[in-house]
């Protein structure tokens, strides 16, 4: 068993030894992370928190599969904190306080986000290499002149037709999976 399986089995069944485990072993990480982004300590305990309980009904709806626990539940505790600082500032903009409902609204649509983002890694990875190397580069700021002389197309419309026929094929991929249309 991986330590990434003995985690999540351990959140599932509600063990507090591994669960105290996943505090002394992270909390430091993701505090010094939201302390530094504009958080504060009560706030530390929400994002970890929330995390945990995303980890908890993700892995109960479908058994995720991950590689490293540690970078997992720190890009979700990143991705918590990134949208709750996104509401804040809508807030502070409504002019609004924010209130429990808000709380667990904002945790469902975090949940449907990181879904989503499943759904697209999943399809990414099914894409040939060319096309994972040539979209990564394009959705990471190459232009298609950078992309011309990285690859070594004839022309400028060769690298155009390329990155539009890996999207179709990447959207395609993303369509036919059986959780597009309950994440539309």
């Amino acid at each position: 068993m991986t330590e990434s399986e003995k985690y999540l089995n351990a959140l599932i069944q509600g063990d507090e030894k591994t669960t105290s485990e996943i505090y002394n072993k992270f909390y430091n990480k993701v505090s010094s992370f939201v302390l530094s982004n504009k958080g504060k300590q009560e706030d530390v305990e929400d994002v970890f928190h929330d995390a945990l309980v995303y980890l908890i009904i993700a892995h109960k709806k479908k058994p995720l599969k991950i590689n490293s626990f540690e970078a997992y539940f720190f890009t979700v505790c990143k991705n918590i904190w990134k949208t709750s600082l996104k509401n804040r500032k809508k807030q502070v903009i409504n002019n609004t306080t924010p209130t429990l409902e808000n709380k667990e609204s904002d945790l469902v649509l975090f949940i449907i986000q990181e879904e989503r983002r499943d759904l697209y890694r999943n399809a990414f990875q099914k894409m040939s290499s060319n096309c994972k190397e040539i979209l990564g580069n394009y959705f990471n700021g190459m232009n298609y002149q950078e992309l011309l002389e990285e690859y070594s197309y004839a022309s400028i419309n060769t690298v155009r037709q390329r990155v539009f026929k890996c999207k179709a094929k990447l959207i395609a991929l993303i369509k036919k999976d059986n959780r597009y249309n309950n994440l539309k």
